[in-house]
């Protein structure tokens, strides 16, 4: 019922995306309130909730985000999240970009850290743009890979819809997204429900 009402709610808000930050925010405003008077809570939104990892395990309240048939191979890890954060996007002042940093080792035994990147509208959680970099650390640049929107039959979609952002939850989730870059980089994210917060 509660996910029902959130759609309903990203449909009357979508017309109004040009509307003035000031409107948007009244409405942002209305809506918290009303999903704390059906008995919601703000878990989500101050990113304190337990965060699942995609097959369900590891240590509770802490983020995992699997990166899977990566290549160069090296970049293939479980990675533990040590800071997921939304600013403003540098696309536009009217997106929002979320920034992934997660640490693992990756298959050859090397300290590994992925930087993943997703730019998105904050009114209705649509996706523009992300991307995968990841190396042994911030200096270095092993891969890069990012998706392409695509358009279909009905209406443009990024990797296939397999990303999903909730700004009210303020969570994001990577259904195996496979992203692509040069020189056949690949690399494929999956999360449950990664919680961000808000910059």
């Amino acid at each position: 019922m509660l996910n029902d009402w959130i759609k309903c709610l990203l449909k009357v808000l979508r017309p109004i995306r040009s509307t003035s930050r000031s409107m948007v925010a009244v409405l942002m405003f209305g809506a918290t309130a009303m999903l704390a008077a059906c008995g919601g809570t703000s878990d989500g939104a101050t990113g304190s909730a337990a965060i699942q990892s995609p097959s369900g395990g590891g240590v509770s309240g802490t983020a995992i985000l699997r990166v899977l048939n990566a290549f160069p191979t090296t970049g293939t890890a479980t990675l533990t999240v040590t800071s997921s954060a939304s600013g403003t996007s540098p696309l536009s002042t009217n997106y929002r970009q979320i920034v992934i940093i997660g640490n693992g080792t990756s298959t050859n035994g090397a300290t590994l850290l992925h930087r993943i990147t997703v730019d998105y509208d904050p009114v209705s959680g649509s996706v523009i743009a992300v991307t995968d970099t990841w190396g042994t650390s911030t200096a270095t640049q092993d891969g890069v890979t990012s998706c392409a929107l695509v358009a279909t039959q009905n209406e443009l979609q990024l990797c296939n819809g397999t990303v999903t952002v909730n700004p009210l939850l303020r969570q994001i989730t990577f259904n195996n997204t496979l992203l692509r870059g040069n020189n056949t980089y690949t690399s494929t994210l999956s999360a449950i429900s990664l919680a961000f917060t808000a910059l």
